[in-house]
């Protein structure tokens, strides 16, 4: 039977800082959404305005992040990682310091972009760091993610909260100190970039499957608006029902430190039971979850809550390595177009949900009316992802499915 060795201590502290990295750019991209309670209560958004400032907050990254990948494919830019991290603290920093509806768009957008700066490149070198044991070890990386979705909520309600949006400037510490730790990491990465940039180069055109890439993509797109849509509205739902602004979030937080606890068992369940059900199975589970949701109260919702966030991030880090699978000599493309597109379409899903709520009205069944259309959207990515094939270069150590591993001894 074919082992994977987990990474070595020097591979495992790349990740770890690598990790807290990609906390720290997703902390800005989450604290944005958590702002959008304290956007409807002190500036009057609407839900189309909430959906605009979604929108705006994942459109720059969706449009860029595919050439980032592409350039660092070319380049092998670690000095983006820390550029960034330092572009997208700087964005959400500022988006509170304006009483004015349209400023926080432009701010949010320029989170988006630094976001964007630091994903490709985050995710090419926690690969690289993995070692044979891809899934478990991109997992690190990715619950690095996770847990900082899980902080964006919990940190704008430290800071708002008390100090209304005029806090947000304080967001800006974490990004510019996880910027900080990632240049001392590129210091000994430098020295290996130039050999790893040669051997990606050397994978170019080789086993590249563009159409299960595509349908990857597609996938993650669809999974992206379920969380982006989930992320948003069941704090407006709780808001509809009473809840403060500052309560609401911290559901949103339970929510997320469930995913993040997610993302990394099952990067381990991958590697261990196969990828084909991480892939589709939790997608599955989702669908009577969601739906249940607007039937309970905040007390009530909590367990639920826990169980969807688990659920819904369990399989994230298995999308960016198979991505890099199906396209072996463009790892950061790879990344770029599947993280980048998927924001993208989880902005463009909020945007849309948001004019389905104000069509129905926030006191009269929007909310649940909107929860209950995201139920159904995990049926779409489940189909999917079930005619994804095993990569080409998928390592032979790997298990796709039970039936595969028992046929084939992989």
């Amino acid at each position: 039977m074919n082992t994977l060795a987990p990474p070595r201590p020097a591979a495992l502290s790349t990740l770890w800082v690598l990790s807290f990295g990609h906390c720290c750019a997703d902390m800005s991209s989450s604290a944005v959404t958590a702002l959008v309670p304290f956007l409807v209560t002190e500036l009057h958004y609407s839900g189309a305005a909430v959906g605009a400032f979604v929108l705006a907050a994942s459109i720059g990254g969706a449009l860029i992040q595919p050439f980032i990948g592409h350039y660092g494919d070319r380049t092998g830019a670690l000095w983006l990682m820390p550029v960034g991290l330092v572009v997208a603290g700087a964005g959400v920093g500022v988006a509170g310091l304006v009483n004015d509806r349209t400023f926080p768009l432009f701010a949010v957008a320029v989170c988006s972009i630094g976001v964007a700066a630091f994903h490709p490149e985050g995710a090419r070198w926690a690969r690289r760091a993995a070692g044979s044991a891809v899934a478990s070890g991109m997992s690190i990386f990715s619950v690095g993610g996770g847990v900082g979705y899980a902080l964006g909520p919990l940190l704008v309600a430290a800071t708002v909260v008390p100090f209304g949006l005029r806090g947000t400037p304080l967001l800006m510490v974490l990004p510019v100190g996880a910027a900080a730790a990632v240049m001392v990491l590129m210091r000994r990465l430098g020295a290996q970039a130039h050999d790893d940039m040669r051997a990606d180069r050397a994978q170019t055109g080789r086993a590249e499957e563009w159409s299960p890439f595509i349908r990857l993509v597609a996938v993650n797109g669809v999974q992206s608006g379920v969380v982006s849509g989930l992320f948003t509205f069941i704090p407006l739902y709780l808001l509809s029902r009473g809840t403060s602004a500052g309560t609401s979030n911290l559901m949103s937080t339970v929510m997320l430190v469930a995913a993040a606890v997610g993302t990394l068992l099952g990067g381990r369940a991958a590697d261990r039971i196969g990828r084909r059900i991480v892939l589709i199975a939790p997608l599955l589970v989702l669908v009577p979850l969601i739906a249940t949701v607007p039937s309970l109260g905040f007390v009530s919702l909590i367990p639920l809550v826990v169980v969807i966030g688990f659920a819904m991030n369990t399989n994230i880090s298995l999308v960016i390595v198979l991505a890099q699978e199906y396209l072996p000599g463009r790892v950061g493309l790879a990344a770029g177009v599947t993280v980048g597109m998927s924001v993208g379409v989880g902005g463009i899903v909020v945007l849309l949900l948001g004019l389905l709520y104000d069509a129905v009205g926030p006191h009269a069944g929007g909310p649940s009316t909107v929860l209950y259309v995201v139920a159904g959207m995990p049926i779409v990515a489940a189909a999917l992802a079930a005619t994804l094939p095993r990569p080409a270069a998928c390592s032979p150590a790997s298990i796709w499915s039970r039936a595969a591993r028992e046929a084939f001894g992989r």
